[in-house]
């Protein structure tokens, strides 16, 4: 069993990171081509899918089958009886993630930084206006397929290749900022943050990928249905 290196998950992240934009571009010029008359809520079903789909070809592609790495390479073990410890795990986990970014806006707030409009133009929101069966796409990729192709990136593939150059304590970080990082919302960094240190020593207490997957998994699936309750 070979796990990937730090070099292998770069260049995944690069091709990943090309494959959406094009996805996104195409997606622009067709819309502003006038092809396709996108509205916000016809555009996010739409814009899920294919850059969803863009992403996990670009993993297969460019780290899978590129470097032939099998499914235990990532980390993908059979299930064992010590991830019924995920049951306390994630509910305490998501509170201590939840609690750190509240603190974390009060002390902008306390710094005079507005952040009275975080997240109230949050695209998710137009999840609801959609149709049933559209609403239950959106959330089958907001919380199964995107939580397993980033785990595989990040859980999988950059967090074992920072162990195998630095200690374990500042490979845990290192993934967890470039997790955090690459969501590109400053406003949420800390809970990313914080959420990518728990999925990290999820991914070393359980040696297997699928307890980051499945916290994360939980996430994704409690957010949407948050912001769809309130809607």
């Amino acid at each position: 069993m070979s796990p990937a290196t730090l070099g292998q998950a770069a260049w995944a992240l690069m091709f990943v990171v090309v494959y959406i934009a094009v996805v996104a571009g195409t997606i622009v010029v067709v819309g502003l081509s006038g092809i396709v008359d996108f509205t916000l809520a016809t555009l996010l079903p739409v814009f899920l899918v294919t850059v969803t789909v863009a992403a996990i070809l670009a993993l297969y592609l460019h780290l899978v089958r590129r470097n032939g790495l099998r499914p235990a390479d990532l980390g993908f073990r059979r299930p064992t009886p010590r991830l019924f410890h995920l049951l306390w795990q994630i509910p305490v986990i998501i509170l201590v993630c939840g609690s750190l970014q509240g603190l974390f806006l009060v002390a902008l707030t306390s710094l005079g930084v507005d952040t009275a409009s975080a997240g109230t133009a949050d695209p998710l929101a137009e999840i609801s206006s959609l149709s049933g069966p559209w609403i239950a796409v959106c959330f089958l990729i907001i919380a199964v397929l995107t939580p397993l192709w980033e785990e595989v990136l990040f859980r999988g593939a950059f967090l074992d290749g920072f162990t195998r150059r630095f200690r374990p304590v500042v490979a845990i970080t290192l993934s967890a900022a470039l997790f955090a990082a690459v969501h590109l919302v400053l406003l949420t960094f800390v809970y990313l943050f914080t959420l990518g240190i728990a999925l990290a020593l999820l991914r070393r207490f359980h040696r297997n990928l699928w307890a980051p997957i499945l916290l994360h998994a939980a996430n994704n699936a409690l957010v949407t249905l948050t912001v769809l309750a309130v809607v």
